[in-house]
């Protein structure tokens, strides 16, 4: 089994978006709180049921509600957000 590689997801996640929304940093953050809202809902625990519902839906509300806080350098719609986090997921289910 492959191990997970943040470097991948991110050009993953960034393949996904138009050439001038690929800022690499920007799309880190958003892999960060992807990972801060799995940490947040308990789906990083070793006896999580894995149940396949990864709600991208509220995923990208948990981005969205940040970003209000704390604007990235590249604005990214709800949208681009919604097929970073099904790019992540496809990823991360690409390894198992």
């Amino acid at each position: 089994m492959k191990e997970y590689n943040e470097n991948e997801a991110v050009e993953l996640m960034a393949a996904v978006l138009p050439e001038e929304s690929r800022d690499t940093d920007s799309v880190c953050e958003v892999l960060d709180l992807i990972y801060d809202y799995y940490d947040e809902n308990g789906d990083l625990e070793i006896d999580c049921d894995d149940d396949d519902d990864s709600d991208v839906e509220a995923i990208v509300a948990y981005i969205l509600k940040y970003f209000k806080k704390n604007a990235p350098a590249v604005s990214f719609t709800a949208d681009q957000l919604a097929a970073m986090v099904r790019a992540e997921i496809e990823y991360e289910e690409s390894l198992l």
